[in-house]
């Protein structure tokens, strides 16, 4: 045995299966796919795991009972401190993380710390910041720089 016979195994390189080139080729014309039918045309075989043959699927056909609270959660854009303070220079407020392309307008925003539970925020400069919800952490970092915090109402959002 030698290193050329290892690199010769042909089997280890099967060649790539050119479907619908001649009949002469064995898999042409149809391409291996049948005649007529879903099977055959693109996008068909439609065999999902949820797919039950055009039947109505099951978790449809299942009557929809009981509370669910999705419609009723908070969802706020979550937006790192850090990147805030190198986008504004000022205050914070809505209009201007609105204008530094950091927000999206008409939905809540929450400041969050960023950088893990452990990491020490230093902000550098005292600041006035108003959103609709800040972490503790965050909410200590702006005090303790003699800054000021004003959570908003959620009726209130950015201009659009």
């Amino acid at each position: 045995m030698s290193l050329k016979d290892i690199l010769e195994n042909n089997s280890a390189r099967t060649k790539r299966r050119r479907v619908g080139r001649g009949l002469g080729s064995g898999i042409g014309k149809t391409g291996g796919r049948g005649s007529k039918g879903e099977g055959s045309r693109t996008g068909g075989k439609n065999s999902g795991p949820l797919f039950e043959g055009g039947q109505k699927p099951l978790f449809m056909r299942l009557p929809k009972r009981g509370f669910s609270n999705f419609n009723h959660t908070s969802r706020y854009q979550v937006l790192p401190l850090h990147r805030v303070l190198a986008a504004i220079p000022g205050d914070i407020n809505l209009d201007a993380l609105v204008a530094a392309g950091l927000i999206k307008p008409g939905v809540p925003v929450k400041l969050v710390s960023g950088r893990g539970e452990q990491a020490e925020i230093k902000i550098g400069r005292k600041i006035a910041v108003s959103v609709h919800r800040a972490s503790a952490s965050v909410r200590t970092a702006i005090e303790a720089d003699g800054g000021s915090l004003v959570e908003l109402d959620r009726a209130e959002v950015a201009a659009k």
